[in-house]
């Protein structure tokens, strides 16, 4: 009988989970020191990798032990200050601020990142029947860790054709680089969801998704990110994008496999 503590596997599962986030943070302050990369540079180096530290959901024998690392994540984010007393949070701070967060003292934009992914993990671990689900939002996930991580990169420097929407503006290569980066984040996925874990596998392939399904949800997610990330304002990105994303495509998989809701709702 499973008990309702976290198992030494939760445990073991759950250093490596920080250890992935910690390797992170400190390759990016790294860079930052010894090439003397801004903040910039850094914080896209967090935000393409820090993220992936959700993929070890499969691994935990209680999943929603994945909701620890996330929420201490969102509170060491909100607390970290360039006044704080505690060094590691300065640093945190430093290497992902933007000039506009020295002035609020709190680095908005990877707090909303934290935030969102602490929702998606809390929803699909916390409800037992959605758990082996996870694999549709992690897509919408990827699609912000990668396709909204290299889109101001790409953009900022090839980005030739610029359109505005509201009062910040976006170009054409950037937008590509939302389809294309969350299209392979979502494919990424399915693979990683369906081969390393058994539970999601029944769910990943057949009987549940045939291939040409598995291409239509991969190219539903990406589309629905380029165009939620096309219109949010900036900053609101990081919410919106894994957000929505993740609901349109969990509408969708329903829609191509009804099946799967009597996995929600046993008969």
């Amino acid at each position: 009988m499973q008990t309702a503590f976290p198992t030494l596997v939760d445990l073991i599962v759950l250093g490596i989970a920080y250890l992935w986030v910690i390797a992170v943070i400190g390759f990016g302050e790294a860079l930052r020191r010894a090439k003397h990369y801004s903040p910039a540079v850094t914080r896209k180096v967090i935000h393409l990798g820090a993220g992936f530290s959700t993929f070890t959901v499969p691994f935990y024998t209680h999943a929603w032990a994945a909701l620890i690392v996330a929420l201490s994540f969102v509170l060491l984010i909100f607390l970290s200050s360039p006044k704080s007393p505690v060094k590691s949070l300065r640093t945190m701070f430093t290497v992902m601020a933007r000039k506009e967060d020295y002035l609020s003292g709190h680095i908005w934009g990877p707090f909303l990142y934290a935030i969102s992914i602490t929702i998606l993990v809390a929803t699909f671990t916390l409800i037992p029947s959605l758990t082996q689900f996870f694999l549709l939002p992690a897509t919408g996930l990827t699609a912000m860790y990668i396709g909204d991580g290299l889109a101001p990169i790409v953009g900022m420097k090839y980005g030739k054709h610029r359109y505005t929407v509201g009062k910040s503006w976006r170009s054409l290569e950037g937008s590509l680089t939302v389809f294309f980066g969350s299209m392979l984040g979502a494919f990424f996925c399915f693979f990683f969801f369906g081969w390393f874990s058994p539970v999601f596998l029944s769910i990943a392939w057949p009987p549940y998704f045939s291939v040409l399904q598995v291409v239509i949800l991969v190219l539903v997610c990406a589309t629905a990110a380029t165009i939620i990330e096309g219109v949010s304002p900036p900053g609101g990105d990081n919410l919106s994008v894994p957000l929505l994303t993740s609901l349109i495509v969990f509408g969708v998989a329903l829609l191509l496999s009804p099946s799967l809701l009597t996995l929600i709702v046993p008969p």
